[in-house]
């Protein structure tokens, strides 16, 4: 097995191939066998396998076949033993599904075990709107609320005053959360010193000793002290001590190694919970255990509860999928099986020969599983399309050939020497899916940003900020030459790499990506001022974006800008600074609102404009999805928002700008003014981009955000892709820049002066 990794590593390791159209048709049909066994064929003994890393595992595998029959066997090894009922032949073959083999000689005991997916849930996280889970299977999550304490303690008189160091050994055994020590002395009224490592928690996974300092208050009466694990998994500690400064000598007034507890049993010498009464005892176990003579304490979290279906409807036993997957193959793949309580049916004979395929697979080297292994590459880009390929819900806007799009992607990632390079090929990919949410982050060192914004206007590149004074450069002149290249060549070049439903977020994005590169490189614009007079100014790329992000002009919260219009940056005021402003509101005559951004936490503006109750119920919708390629969608998990009238109503004139940066919640939040017809809107589309976001994690360092759910307008019409449109549309204008205008606004005040 050592070998077989080692060889793994050494070969992967190259920094570029040269790919051949036989390994590119080869890759392209290891994914989609990958998508659906991951996605839908429901065995215990997949689950048991790292999926990420079974993608690069796979890839490596198929890549040298030579031919069909090489590849068949190629796929076929992968699956034994994993997947049983998991066939692969040739498409002339006559594929035979075989519900006996499949079928328990007494049904007693036996559930059905399927896939369901709610969106697609990738973060495991309860909190989400999306979720996957197999049915009559415990649902497991990265991440839950609530804590596992543990606790003792002792009389603090004698002690007030006094200086003290808590320390223990502990570690991470598994599972997302982390492991806390604690202290807290309780004084004779309230609570005094506290502290709990939020600062610092425990995560690793080799036994580490930890300690907490500090003063035990004047008029302490009790020090209660322990351990506890935050969220899921197992937490370990041992050989736990109170020590109290004495003179210039810390004494030990508490030590406890657990030698005296009973292994497999809960801790004697603890109780569980947060002291004053045993309150705060939770429903995470407690337990002693044993190595090599050594006793220490393990709390884990509730096991996960025996879960029975997202929704009502699921494939019944007997169905299978019979898809193509290229280079003359096809696969049939059960997609309900039976199961007990403990293990899908049948159950594997070729033991030995899963444990090894397990081992290998989960035991790749995280270390060396990043963007200069070729096979890392290959496997995420497996990985994220099938995400796609299953569960993105708007091909039918996007209209491109996803298909094609995998072997282009493909053939570039055997190109692709690193994390840039493969960054690259994730972006001119995910492009094509033509959504406003699709962001490739990765671990990214170029990213520092020159002095200045600029924007397309009247087909012109025209400076609209300079953060430095101390260079030449002046607002509003045109961009002729970009390090010598003509701007749109340069700017085409930039929106290849960008996801956008609509012109105006593919102008605002392509505003910013057009910027940024190493620091302190050098960026040499040729620029024509206002006296058409041309010359050539070098920059520097030296801000960071934070930096370069607080530099630029930003809006006023709220304003009077007559004695009887009042502003509101719906991006910048709380809510609570519009309740204070409301006397003023009240008052006005118009109400301009700004939502050229994204709106903070004041969604309760809107009710102060509604006059009936909100009754959409149908403009957001999940897929319920069973089967793959996003065939026979089972129905719509909807969400809504259900305003209603607020107790405080404006009879104001209300206008709402908007351009093409509005995305997403600023989309929702306007989606009710457009509905309901609360406002005069004034400027430029919305991005054609709304609902929850979800979000790809991927080996190496990357992640990609996507839209997860349909979106429509509240009278059911299409809403990705077109946006919210303007009542009044207003362009800006290359004078009005230079005269330092916001001619949006300009129109809003016109409008709302009229009588």
């Amino acid at each position: 097995m050592k070998k077989l990794i080692f060889s793994f590593l050494v070969f992967s390791s190259f920094a570029c191939f040269a790919q051949t159209p036989l390994q590119v048709a080869n890759q392209s049909a290891f994914a989609k066998l990958y998508g659906y066994l991951k996605y839908f064929y429901p065995g215990d003994e997949a689950a048991k396998i790292n999926w990420d890393k079974f993608a690069i595992y796979g890839a490596e595998k198929v890549d040298a076949c030579k031919t069909p029959a090489e590849l068949k066997d190629s796929l076929q090894a992968l699956i034994y033993p994993l997947m049983p009922g998991v066939q692969v032949a040739k498409t002339s073959e006559q594929l035979l599904f075989n519900k006996n083999l499949l079928t328990p000689a007494k049904l007693s005991g036996f559930e059905i075990i399927t896939w369901q997916h709610v969106g697609v849930g990738l973060q495991k996280d309860p909190r989400s709107p999306y979720a996957s889970a197999r049915t009559n299977r415990p649902r497991i999550f990265d991440s839950q609320p609530g804590f596992g304490p543990l606790s003792t303690s002792i009389n603090a008189t004698g002690f007030e005053g006094k200086d003290f160091v808590f320390s223990g050994k502990a570690k991470m055994l598994n599972g997302m959360g982390n492991g806390r020590l604690w202290l807290r002395v309780d004084k004779t009224k309230g609570v005094g010193f506290f502290n709990n490592m939020e600062q610092n928690p425990i995560r690793t996974k080799e036994w580490t000793v930890f300690t907490i300092e500090g003063k035990i208050d004047a008029d302490a009466a009790k020090i209660v002290f322990g351990a506890f694990l935050l969220e899921n998994g197992e937490f370990a500690f041992d050989d736990i001590s109170l020590r109290i400064k004495e003179g210039d000598v810390f004494k030990e007034v508490y030590s406890n190694s657990f030698e005296n507890e009973i292994v497999n049993k809960a801790p004697k010498s603890l109780v569980g919970g947060i002291g004053s009464g045993n309150a705060g005892a939770s429903s995470y176990n407690f337990d002693v255990r044993d190595d090599k003579g050594n006793k220490y304490i393990v709390i884990s979290s509730p096991a996960a509860p025996h879960h029975t279906s997202l929704f009502k409807a699921y494939p019944k036993f007997g169905e299978y999928i019979e898809k193509d997957l290229g280079q003359g193959l096809k696969a049939l793949i059960p997609i309900a099986l039976y199961g007990t309580k403990t293990n899908t049916f049948p159950a594997v004979a070729d033991t030995a020969r899963l444990a090894q395929i397990v081992s290998r697979v989960n035991n790749l080297p995280a270390a060396n599983l990043t963007a200069n292994s070729l096979y890392t590459r290959i496997g995420n880009l497996i990985n994220a399309w099938n995400v796609l390929q299953h569960f993105y819900p708007y091909f039918d806007v996007a209209k491109t050939d996803w298909h094609q799009d995998l072997k282009q992607a493909l053939g570039e990632t055997y190109l692709d020497k690193n994390t840039t390079d493969f960054s690259k090929t994730l972006k001119k990919l995910t492009a094509k899916l033509k959504d406003g949410h699709v962001f490739v982050s990765f671990p990214d060192p170029d990213s520092y940003m020159p002095p200045f914004a600029w924007k397309w206007v009247e087909n012109q590149l025209v400076i609209t900020s300079v953060l430095d004074s101390s260079t030449a450069l002046k607002v509003g002149s045109l961009v002729i030459k970009i390090n010598g290249e003509n701007p749109q060549t340069y700017f085409e070049n930039v929106q290849q790499y960008i996801s956008a439903a609509t012109k105006g977020w593919m102008d605002y994005r392509a505003q910013t990506e057009s910027l940024p590169s190493g620091k302190d490189s050098k960026l040499v614009l040729t620029v024509k001022d206002q006296n058409n007079q041309i010359q050539n100014i070098e920059l520097s790329r030296s801000l960071t974006r934070q930096v370069y992000n607080s530099l630029l002009p930003k809006q006023d919260t709220i304003k009077a800008l007559s004695s009887d219009i009042t502003y509101i940056s719906i991006s910048n005021a709380s809510m609570k600074a519009i309740n204070d402003a409301l006397p003023v509101l009240q008052k006005s005559k118009a109400i301009i609102c700004d939502l050229r951004g994204y709106p903070r936490d004041n969604v309760g503006l809107i009710t102060y404009l509604m006059t009936k109750d909100d009754t959409s119920s149908q403009w957001m919708q999940i897929p319920q999805i069973l089967y793959p390629d996003q065939e026979k969608i089972s129905g719509y998990h909807p969400e809504k928002w259900g305003l209603k009238p607020g107790k405080t109503h404006l009879n104001a004139k209300i206008y709402f700008l908007i351009d093409g940066q509005a995305i997403s919640y600023a989309e929702s939040y306007m989606s009710f003014i457009e509905h309901y017809k609360l406002a005069t809107i004034i400027g430029q589309p919305t991005a054609g981009t709304n609902g929850n976001v979800n979000r790809i994690i991927l080996p190496g360092g990357f992640s990609i955000s996507f839209t997860g759910m349909k979106v429509y307008k509240h009278d059911g019409s299409q809403h990705h892709g077109i946006g919210i449109t303007p009542n009044i549309y207003v362009e800006q204008t290359i004078k009005g820049i230079r005269e330092n205008r916001d001619e949006i606004l300009e129109r809003a005040i016109l409008e709302a002066s009229k009588d």
